[in-house]
């Protein structure tokens, strides 16, 4: 005798360097690989079941062009806000969660004067505060890589790194 588990169909919804992603598609996972001195930030309104992600690279846009902007901390994290909105989430329903922002040194003995990581981290705290939104959970920092996956069905969060535990945050 065989079994089959019939389910609803998973789509993997990748986002890219610089890119920000929203759906309201319940089946969809967002998807940010390899987070180093990147961050992910999540957002996910579980009224609407509306989730974003912004996969942050540099901190601050310096006056460069608004086309690239989910590739800066400071414009990324109100554009991510704003696109959710015009799905119907609302900004004081949102649970965000921080990922990433790791200081990978190139060579040992190097020091990490750039710190891209951690100014990261710290324009997308000020940005959210500028938002009045608080974060409910992060996994920020350290010296390793990550891969974050939010849910749209539940707004579940995991992170995994190569050689350890994947863990929900």
């Amino acid at each position: 005798m065989t079994t089959q588990t019939v389910g609803i169909q998973e789509k993997t919804i990748v986002v890219g360097l610089g890119e920000m992603k929203v759906s309201n598609d319940t089946s969809a996972i967002l998807t940010c690989l390899g987070l180093g001195s990147c961050v992910g930030v999540c957002a996910y309104d579980p009224i609407s079941k509306v989730g974003g992600m912004a996969h942050v690279v540099l901190p601050s846009s310096e006056g460069r062009s608004a086309k690239l902007s989910a590739k800066y901390a400071d414009m990324a994290v109100p554009m991510l806000f704003e696109a959710m909105k015009e799905l119907g989430s609302h900004k004081s329903r949102l649970i965000v969660k921080l990922i990433g922002g790791a200081e990978l040194s190139a060579a040992p003995g190097l020091d990490n004067s750039f710190q891209i990581g951690d100014k990261n981290q710290e324009v997308i705290k000020i940005k959210l505060a500028e938002e009045g939104v608080k974060w409910a959970a992060e996994d920020l920092g350290d010296s390793y890589g990550r891969t974050v996956r939010l849910y749209l069905d539940s707004g579940k969060v995991l992170v995994s790194a190569a050689g350890r535990e994947t863990k929900e945050l």
